[in-house]
């Protein structure tokens, strides 16, 4: 098998194994076979779905199948520097992206319950203190966004890139939707992960879509704790609502220039995104290239100074991995050079395609469940 198979049968092979363990997990935890667990059970069934197996299983297994050190597989996932500049505007991105898609999940919530569905009536929720905001945070928006975002927008999307970018971008996508397998979050998680996705690619690395992944949650979670704790922005955020909601006319008209605004405004923060980050790699590249000039110079010198002193000239060695800049900077990858240098024919293998195939079966039959259970 050809290095390049190997690297998209391996992110495939090992996202099947997420899969298979996660989906024994949910049933276990749907028959009440982990209730012994009691209050602590949500939070260890996070710990060890998001940082068991989306974290550790992306990166340890995977550079264990394809050989290779976790520092080169993370930059292969494209954990790369970006500007302070970038991480702000990710943040802005991410604030529009959490109100745009409070329309877009709005928007298939209802398509599903003309189908059937229905949606189970939550608890109301009770005041609940500071320190369980920093607990939420934690667990609903920073490990999803470090774990979820390593194996879809890292591993996945860039194992089957070699297949091409946009049918891994599409694979992955759906794939990150189906994981949540849940048909009322399916189809904005989906949305969300076609855009970071994106964003991933344009960018080259991989921090972007985690920063917009975690503020999605996190607003989420903090609207929640404003809400039931009656602080300004929840009150702000609740007549917003009632708003769209107790007037047809005034709702339709609030949506849609809401939502031209949000997408006019998401559009202008990632040409500025893009347009940082590319002037952050090429600032890089140049303040490298003066290293090395200087190097080059300092080591001409004292090659000089030999020559005045003996009579001899001495040629002094260079590192080559001195020449390599985009490889020193981060740039490029040993994964990424070693996929460049096989010339094998692009394709997903047999092997690639079963798997794959049975992952969309598995994570599509629960969702599916989940609209039956929900309609029945």
């Amino acid at each position: 098998m050809s290095f390049k198979n190997k690297v998209t049968t391996s992110s495939i092979f090992v996202y099947f194994l997420i899969v298979l363990v996660f989906v024994t997990i949910r049933m276990l935890s749907a028959f009440g076979c982990l209730n012994f667990l009691g209050d602590w059970a949500s939070y260890i069934f996070n710990i060890v779905v998001q940082v068991g197996l989306l974290l550790s299983f992306s990166i340890f297994i995977f550079s264990n199948l394809v050989k290779k050190k976790v520092k080169s597989v993370a930059n292969f996932y494209g954990f790369r520097k970006i500007s302070p500049k970038s991480v702000f505007i990710s943040i802005g991105i991410g604030a529009c992206v959490f109100l745009l898609n409070i329309f877009i999940a709005t928007f298939f919530g209802v398509i599903i319950q003309i189908f059937g569905y229905k949606y189970t009536p939550s608890t109301p929720l009770t005041s609940y203190p500071f320190y369980m905001l920093i607990v939420n945070t934690f667990f609903t928006a920073f490990l999803p966004a470090l774990c979820e975002e390593t194996a879809h927008r890292g591993m996945l999307l860039k194992g089957l890139s070699s297949s091409g970018k946009i049918k891994a971008v599409v694979i992955s996508s759906i794939l990150f939707g189906l994981l949540h397998m849940n048909i009322e979050q399916f189809f904005y998680a989906t949305i969300i992960g076609f855009f970071v996705g994106y964003l991933a690619i344009i960018c080259d690395s991989i921090y972007p879509a985690m920063i917009i992944h975690f503020m999605n949650n996190f607003l989420n979670v903090y609207m929640s704790f404003s809400n039931v704790n009656g602080l300004p922005i929840g009150r702000v955020y609740s007549w917003f609502m009632g708003l769209i909601s107790g007037n047809i006319f005034l709702g339709m008209l609030a949506i849609l220039l809401t939502v031209f605004l949000l997408i006019m405004a998401i559009i202008y923060l990632v040409k500025k995104l893009n347009k940082d980050n590319r002037m952050f790699a090429l600032k890089r590249l140049q303040n490298e290239v003066v290293k090395e000039l200087v190097h080059f110079e300092y080591l001409h010198e004292v090659e000089q100074t030999q020559f005045e002193l003996t009579g001899k000239k001495k040629e002094i060695e260079v590192n080559e991995e001195e020449l390599m800049l985009d490889k020193k900077l981060g740039f490029v990858s040993e994964v990424d050079e070693e996929i460049h240098e096989d010339k094998t024919k692009d394709g997903l293998s047999l092997l690639s395609k079963i798997l794959l195939t049975s992952t969309f079966i598995l994570l599509s039959a629960v969702t599916i469940f989940t609209f039956v259970w929900g309609a029945l």
